[in-house]
Parts: C-alpha cells; structure tokens; sequence
C-alpha cells in the first residue's frame, strides 16, 4: 500500500510541478485578455474570455496548493461576472480593475521563481514501478485427504485457477510467508491432537497482519461448527462432499469483492492540468478515465468510450458545460448517464442551472480527493446497477438477448471505423432439455450459472458475454478473426466438459455446441447472428460438443 501511495504522490507532484510551470503563462492569458477589454469595452468575446481565465484559475490554484491565489482569481472574477450580465463598467472603474489585476499578478509572477526553484528540489525521482501481467487466481487447498485434494484441484483448474496443494497444517504459515494467496480453502477440524484450521489462520493473520479470505470445508453441518467458522472470520462454509461448482461461486463473489469497479469516467475540461490531475487521483482509485478537452468531440466520444459518468465544468470555450448537458441529454441513449459539474462556481443560480440542464450533483473546486472518488463511485455504482437490471440477464448476470444484439451493432460500427477484425460466436448447451427432466431445473440453472462463470473467466474482459435465450449464448469477440476466436471457444468447451455438476449425490456433465462467424461473412448485425446461429446447428448435426467454422 505504501509503494501505491508513493507512487500516486509522485504522480501528481509531477502534475503540481507542470502547473508551476505553466502559471506564467496563465497569467499573460488573464492581462491579455483584460488588456483587450479595457481598450474595446464592447467587446463582449474579451470580456468572455477574461472571465472564463479566471474562473479556471479559481479551482485549479486550490487543487494544486496554491490557495491564496485562487481566493484572489475568484474574487477577480465576482467582479467580472456582473459585467457579462449587466451593463459594462464605467472606464475609471474599469482602469482601476485592470490595474489591480495587474499589480497582483505581476507579485506573484514574481514569486514563482522561489517557488519553482523549491519545487524542482522536492520532487524526488523514483524509478516507475512496473505493472504486473494479469495472472490465475491462486487458491491454498489444506486438506489432509490426497483423493478429495485431486478431485477438487482438477475442477478448480477447470476454472483458470492456480491451485497450491497443502497437506500439512504446519506448512501454510510458510507457504503464505513465501507467496500469499488470493483465497485458502482449508478443513477445518484436523485429526485430535493437532492443531485446527481456525487456530491456524488466526495464528497466521497474527503473524502476517493481514486477513486471507477463507472458505472452511468440513464433515459436519452443525451450529456450533458453522459459528466457529464464523467467528474466525470465515468467509464461507461448505460440507463434504464438496460441491465445487457452489465453492467457485462464492470464490469468485469473494475475489469480485475485491477488485476495482473500473468504473468509466469521461471528464470534459479545457485545463488539461487540472483534468489530469483529477484524472490521476480517479485512475489511481481503479477507475477508467478518458479526458477531452475539445466539447465538439463529445458524441464521438460518448460512442466509443461508453462512460458510467461525465464529469464537466461550467466554463468552456465553444460551448458552456451547461449546454453540453442539454446537447447529452437531448439524445435518449445518454438520458441516464450520470453528469456532475466540477467548477469554482459558487454562484447558487449557476448551480441550479446546471442542475435544470440534468445535472446530477455539483461539487466545487478544490475538492479532496477522498470526497471527489466517493462522489464519483456512488453514481457511477448506482448508474451500473440500474443498466444491469435493464440489461442483463437476472439467472447468468451476462447481458440480455437484446443487450448483446444492440452491443454487436455498436461493435460492428467501431470495428468498420477502426478497420478491425470482429467475431461472433453462438453456442448452445447439448441435450439440455434432459437436465432439467432428470435433475431439476434448479439444477438446470445451475449449469446455466456454471457456463457462464466459466466464459467470464475464461475469456478476455474486452470479450462481451450475453444469453441470448435458453440454453443459448452469444459472444463477440473484438479485434479477433473467426478461426483464432474458434480456437479460443474450443478450449472453453474441453474445460465445460470436464466440470462435474452435482444434483444432491449425483454428479454427471454437460457439454456444448458452438458455430463462430467473422465480418468476411457479413457487416450485419442480424445476418451475422444467422450465420453464427448456422454454423452452430451444423456442430449439433454432425455428433455435438465442437465449434464448426463459419
């Protein structure tokens, strides 16, 4: 945790160090600008602009410590505001302004060389920590019987999962010293006169001081066996035999837990300083940010990028952010995006405005960054939440049959401007009708859910996963030809096929059928689903479990 802070410190150190940099400049913008109002009073374009220069200083002088000058840039601008309104200042007044402005900006300039010289020594240069490539889930499996140990490795690895074997007790505190797993699933009552499960992960939590998500497994299915699990901070409970199917689930919600949302965020400003900086803290929360400076660009954007939330100030050249709200909202596919204003405006009419334009929220500039990313989260979770229910599917949680059918529309459309390969694949679930009349269709559902965690895992998360109906799925797979997504789909089936589904004490398996279609077939969304659908009904009459090639 402390290397991630470090190195987010440094990050926007570097950006505090380009705002330093560039404040000169910002300066020459705002004397300019007034220079050319207090000689052409008319004009209404210089006057815009000045106003526009110090409204921008107000929230990025605080964001980046230098609060003293934004309380004065906005005080510069309360008094510019009215004339945008109201009726032109007298010349004297004017003069007197310009004047006060001047002699302001002309000490702080000069300041700014003590200032830059101190900032070029408090950056330190620290080498970039590298990323690390995504890698397997790593499961510790403690468990005493060698047979039920293999069983359950083998479907745990049917799921992408690195599974560590341990059959000693004394030997996990070394194996978590030495590399620490994502989850541990551990017995948890070792034979008598050894030490238990319980006792040994909180000797371990101790130790380490950290906290392993732990899944228990045990022979009994009593009260007091659950509550002792529950009060070692057990995160699951499973009897044997295991259902491992049930125990992937819930490692899998375990692992999700965990991970960041990633939630898209698109900020349109045109201080590519301060948007950086904001964009940084967000990135550095897990988040997936886009910046835009050029409004005129927003509906190409808009496309490609999805964003969950938009993220605008007031004051833009070209159009306000006012009025891009209403151009956003004037298009039914973005009416529920989430759109917050992040300004220095503190004139509450201004607010409401933008409020009436479909605003969500308006925070003011400087914000904290635990305030902004909390802000941000909780729209852009609830806005995700809404969309899922709209558009997923309720048992799978993959897209619907007409999400994934709008979703091959857009991704054709992006694939044509880029001159990318795409792929569509169908694959349909054999004899499933026979599941559900000798196990149940809870039992049916069931293999629906394993499916389709199984895909989630398996695929890449560019990969876009939807059940299309039934016992049918579909999948688009972009950047990629039909025979290398063929390949890709084929090893997910080997691993399906292998996964032992349970129904009470009965275990058997299920297998699927496939067909995949590439844009060399069609650049219809519709035909490109019949010409997958048909190659997936060829894999069903020539014997079943295969992907056939469009």
């Amino acid at each position: 945790m402390t290397d991630k802070n470090d190195s987010l410190q440094e990050k926007l150190r570097a950006l505090e160090a380009v705002f330093l940099q560039k404040l000169p400049s910002k300066f020459d913008e705002i004397i300019s600008a007034l220079e050319l109002f207090q000689h052409e009073p008319e004009n209404k374009d210089a006057l815009t602009v000045l106003h526009r220069h110090l409204h921008t200083m107000a929230g990025s002088a605080g964001t980046f410590g230098f609060a003293e000058l934004g309380v004065q840039a906005r005080v510069f601008e309360s008094k510019v505001k009215p004339w945008l309104v109201i009726t032109r200042p007298e010349q004297d007044e004017l003069n007197a302004f310009a004047s006060e402005v001047s002699k302001y900006f002309t000490l702080a300039r000069g300041r700014l060389n003590t200032m830059a010289s101190q900032e070029d020594d408090f950056v330190e240069q620290r080498p970039e920590v590298a990323h690390t490539d995504h890698h397997s889930s790593l499961i510790y499996l403690v468990d005493e019987d060698s047979e039920q140990q293999l069983a359950i490795t083998t479907q745990l690895e049917h799921f992408g999962y690195e599974v560590v074997c341990i059959a000693q007790l004394k030997d996990l505190a070394v194996a978590v010293a030495t590399r620490r797993p994502d989850v541990i699933v551990i017995e948890l009552s070792f034979p008598e006169g050894k030490i238990s499960g319980v006792d040994e992960i909180k000797k371990i939590e101790q130790l380490q001081r950290l906290r392993i998500p732990t899944i228990f497994v045990s022979k009994s299915s009593s009260f007091e066996s659950r509550l002792i699990a529950v009060r070692a901070h057990g995160d699951g409970y499973f009897t044997k035999p295991l259902d491992v199917v049930a125990v992937t689930e819930r490692i899998d919600n375990i692992l999700q837990h965990g991970d960041n949302k990633g939630y898209r965020i698109l900020i349109v400003d045109d201080d590519t300083v301060t948007s950086k900086f904001y964009g940084t803290i967000l990135r550095d929360a897990g988040m997936n940010v886009r910046l835009l400076s050029d409004p005129t660009q927003i509906l190409s954007v808009m496309t490609d990028f999805r964003p969950e939330l938009l993220l605008l100030d007031i004051y833009m050249p070209v159009c306000s952010g006012v009025e891009l709200s209403h151009l956003i909202r004037q298009d039914n596919s973005y009416v529920d995006v989430p759109i917050v204003f992040l300004s220095s405006e503190v004139d509450l009419d201004k607010q409401l405005e933008a409020v009436r334009a479909g605003a969500d929220d308006f925070i003011t500039k400087p914000v904290s960054p635990e305030y902004l990313i909390s802000s941000l989260s909780t729209r852009a979770e609830r806005y995700r939440s809404l969309r899922a229910l709209i558009m997923r599917d309720g048992l799978t949680s993959l897209l619907n049959h007409t999400a994934i059918k709008e979703q091959l529309a857009s991704e054709i459309l992006q694939a044509g401007r880029n001159g990318s390969h795409l792929a569509l694949a169908m694959i349909d679930l054999d004899y499933f009708k026979q599941v559900n009349d000798n196990y149940g269709h809870a039992t049916g559902d069931q293999v629906l859910r394993t499916l389709a965690r199984l895909l989630r895992q398996r695929l890449r998360r560019s990969d876009i996963v939807g059940r299309y109906g039934g016992e049918e799925f579909a999948i688009i797979f972009p950047d990629t030809t039909a025979s290398t997504a063929r390949k890709v789909l084929d090893q997910v089936r080997v691993a399906f096929a292998k996964i032992r589904q349970h129904s009470e004490d009965v275990e058997f398996s299920v297998t699927f059928s496939g067909g995949v279609a590439d844009l060399a077939a069609t650049t219809d969304a519709d035909q490109l689903f019949d010409v997958a659908d048909s190659a997936m009904y060829v894999s069903k009459q020539s014997g079943r479990n295969r992907i056939t090639l469009a």
